[in-house]
C-alpha cells in the first residue's frame, strides 16, 4: 500500500512536536498558576490568622483601657470631693481631721492616661482595609486616632490639668497657717476662722474653683471615650463571633 501524496513522515513528526511542545508550556503554565494560587491563598490564610490575633488583643486590651480609664474617672471625682471638703474649710465651716490628709492628696492628684494602642498600630501597618465592615473601622479610627489622642492631651499636656504643680504649695501654704498638730504631726483640729488674709481666702476659693472645673472637664471626657470604649468591643464581639 502506498501513502497518500500529501503525506509527510517529516510533517507529521513536526506537528506532534508541537502538541508536546503545547502540552508541556501548558502543564507548566498551569502548574505555576497553581503555586500561584497556593501561595495567594497561603497568604490569605496568613493575614486572616494574623488579624484574628490582632482584632483579639485589640478586644482583650480595650478592657484593660476601660479599666483603667474608669480608675482615672473615679480619681477626679474623688478629687470632686476634695474640693467640696476644702470649700467648707475655705467657708469656715466644720470638718472632721480624720480624712484631712486623704483629702489633701485627692485634691491635686493628677493622672496618667495609658491606652494600648500597639492593635490599632499592627492594623494600620497591615492595612485598615482588612476591617470589611465600614462602620466597624470607623468606630477603630475614631476611637484610637481621635479619642486617645484627645484623652492623653487633656490628662497630661492640659495645663489646668496639672494640679499638683499649679495649686498644691499655694493651697498648702494658706491652710498651713490654720492647722493644729499633734506631736506626731497629725492634724487635730484647724482654726475657724482661718487665720488668713482677703488676698489669701479669694486666692484659696480661686484655686479650688479652677481644680473643679477642670476635674468635671476630665470626667466630661473620660465619661465619652468610656462610652466609645465599651461600644466598640461591644461591635468587635458581633462582628467576630470567636471573640471571648
Amino acid at each position: 500500500m502506498t501513502q497518500p501524496e500529501h503525506y509527510s513522515p517529516t510533517l507529521k513528526f513536526f506537528k506532534n512536536a508541537i502538541w508536546k511542545y503545547l502540552l508541556e508550556l501548558i502543564t507548566v503554565i498551569f502548574g505555576v498558576y497553581i503555586g500561584f494560587m497556593a501561595n495567594k491563598y497561603q497568604e490569605n490564610q496568613k493575614e486572616y490568622r494574623y488579624t484574628q490575633t490582632v482584632i483579639k488583643e485589640m478586644y482583650q486590651s480595650l478592657a484593660n483601657d476601660i479599666n483603667d480609664a474608669t480608675e482615672n474617672w473615679n480619681g477626679h471625682k474623688k478629687g470632686l470631693a476634695s474640693v467640696a471638703y476644702f470649700f467648707k474649710i475655705a467657708e469656715d465651716k466644720p470638718v472632721s481631721t480624720d480624712t484631712f490628709t486623704q483629702y489633701l492628696v485627692e485634691l491635686t492628684r493628677s493622672f496618667l492616661s495609658i491606652q494600648n494602642t500597639a492593635p490599632f498600630e499592627a492594623l494600620k501597618a497591615t492595612g485598615l482595609n482588612v476591617i470589611t465592615n465600614d462602620s466597624l473601622r470607623s468606630k477603630i479610627v475614631h476611637l484610637y486616632d481621635f479619642q486617645y489622642d484627645i484623652m492623653e492631651k487633656v490628662e497630661e499636656q492640659y495645663p489646668e490639668s496639672n494640679f499638683a504643680e499649679r495649686y498644691y504649695q499655694d493651697i498648702v501654704g494658706i491652710l498651713d497657717k490654720g492647722l493644729v498638730l499633734d506631736k506626731e504631726g497629725r492634724v487635730v483640729a484647724i482654726r475657724r476662722p482661718l487665720p488668713i488674709s482677703q488676698e489669701e481666702k479669694v486666692r484659696l476659693f480661686l484655686h479650688l474653683k479652677k481644680i473643679y472645673s477642670a476635674r468635671w472637664f476630665n470626667i466630661t471626657v473620660y465619661k465619652t471615650v468610656i462610652e466609645e470604649m465599651k461600644a466598640l468591643r461591644s461591635a468587635l464581639k458581633k462582628e467576630y463571633p470567636y471573640l471571648e
